[in-house]
């Protein structure tokens, strides 16, 4: 084999490692910011049905048939309800072990003061 043929070849390696590398982390950034927008949209969704219409008991029974697998927290207050839901995310980490990420987000509904009951 020539010079110019063993830099080809490893600039093809090379290339390939670094394209692999950067696929991964491209996977996990997805991965990642979609849990985040689950996870955010579950409590907002959540909130608002328990401050519309029930209560902490409404709010996790909204957040877990959303989001299963999910873990989820409600309080109330005298006029707001908050419910922060949690969600671990499976990554492919270095040798292909796995890595959990915590994703976590809350949000807050004023409760109605039309809603009956």
């Amino acid at each position: 084999m020539t010079e110019r043929g063993s830099a080809l070849l490893e600039v093809l390696v090379i290339g390939f490692a670094v394209v692999v590398m950067v696929g991964q982390a491209l996977i996990a950034i997805g991965r990642i910011e979609s849990a985040g927008n689950a996870v955010a949209e579950t409590a907002q969704e959540a909130a608002l049905q328990a401050a519309r219409h029930g209560d902490a008991t409404t709010a996790h029974e909204v957040a877990t048939a959303l989001l299963p697998g999910a873990e989820v927290s409600v309080e109330e207050g005298p006029t707001t309800i908050s419910v922060e839901v949690t969600l671990e995310v499976s990554l492919l980490g270095p040798e292909g072990f796995p890595v959990r990420r915590t994703v976590r987000a809350s949000a807050e509904a004023e409760r109605s003061p039309y809603r009956s009951g």
